[in-house]
């Protein structure tokens, strides 16, 4: 049966054109001639693509945002003066997109897009979604690694300059959040709840062979080197064996005050000390022995 060709008329007419396409070309791959490497390949470009377009003309759908003949800033500055057809873009996850507007002028001021509102556009050229994967990204690899993923996930081309500008706005509002003074029911119940230590020793404490289980022993005789050819094998009963040593244990919480955190930025001052006696010739007849101390 022959295909027929027809009109669609829909409001996402290119990505449903483009749905047709992939559709066809899975079923003409559909042979067994191309592997499933192949077909992912496919989808992982084309479906992109078809996201991409179901974006771009949901957006295109809602207009330029033209919202009445003139709009007051927070300035108090009516603009009158409209100019449609004005566009700008982002690079989304899926690619870049347009997006249409309307803007509102006056002579000496800026202008004003409220359509950027509405939609709540980024102020730099990525998506919202795509900052915060390249953030979350870059709390584990390097720069570099991070602009490699994203262009491997998404096909978006970023540079180390735009994830470390991403970065850091991202982390803008670290110092403002430790800024905060902190309540004193927060503060009571810190300083309520005992801090709970945890020590590790590597090398840990000498235990003789006699201290060992059975098995142990056996297993470290077992292990021992070997003596050298023409050499007698060397007693090794007197050998030790290191264990490793845990503690665990509680503390009390020792709350600072400014007072005590400025003593630790004062002045290095001297002040002298007893002389200890000493056989040294060399400090005999020395004069008298300074020593630094802090002023707390």
């Amino acid at each position: 049966m022959k295909a027929q060709a027809f009109t669609i008329d829909q409001p996402f007419h290119g990505a449903y054109e483009k749905f047709i396409e992939i559709t066809s070309q899975l079923s003409a791959k559909a042979k067994g001639e191309e592997t499933h490497s192949d077909i992912e390949a496919y989808l992982e470009t084309d479906g992109r693509e078809l996201l991409r377009l179901l974006l771009q003309e949901h957006l295109d759908n809602q207009g330029s945002g033209r919202v009445s003949e003139a709009v007051c800033g927070s300035d108090g500055v009516v603009r009158s003066h409209k100019r449609d057809h004005m566009e700008t873009g982002y690079q989304s996850v899926f690619g870049a997109i347009r997006v249409a507007r309307t803007g509102y002028s006056q002579r000496g001021v800026s202008s004003l897009f409220p359509r950027d509102a509405q939609l709540n556009l980024p102020a730099q050229s990525y998506s919202h979604r795509l900052q915060k994967r390249v953030a979350t990204k870059a709390a584990k690899m390097s720069f570099e690694n991070v602009a490699d993923d994203i262009k491997t996930e998404t096909g978006v081309r970023m540079g180390k300059r735009q994830v470390e500008e991403i970065v850091y706005a991202a982390a803008q509002d670290f110092d403002a959040f430790y800024g905060q003074p902190c309540p004193e029911d927060v503060q009571r119940q810190a300083a309520a709840k005992p801090i709970q230590v945890l020590t590790f020793d590597g090398k840990g404490v000498v235990m003789c062979k006699e201290a060992l289980r059975e098995a142990t022993r056996k297993r470290a005789e077992a292990s021992a080197p070997k003596a050298p050819r023409g050499f007698a094998r060397q007693d090794t009963s007197h050998r030790k064996r290191m264990a490793t040593v845990a503690g665990i244990y509680h503390i009390d919480r020792h709350m600072r005050s400014p007072h005590t955190v400025a003593q630790q930025f004062a002045p290095l001052c001297l002040v002298p000390r007893q002389r200890q006696a000493t056989p040294s010739r060399w400090a005999r007849n020395s004069g008298p022995v300074w020593t630094s101390r802090c002023t707390r």
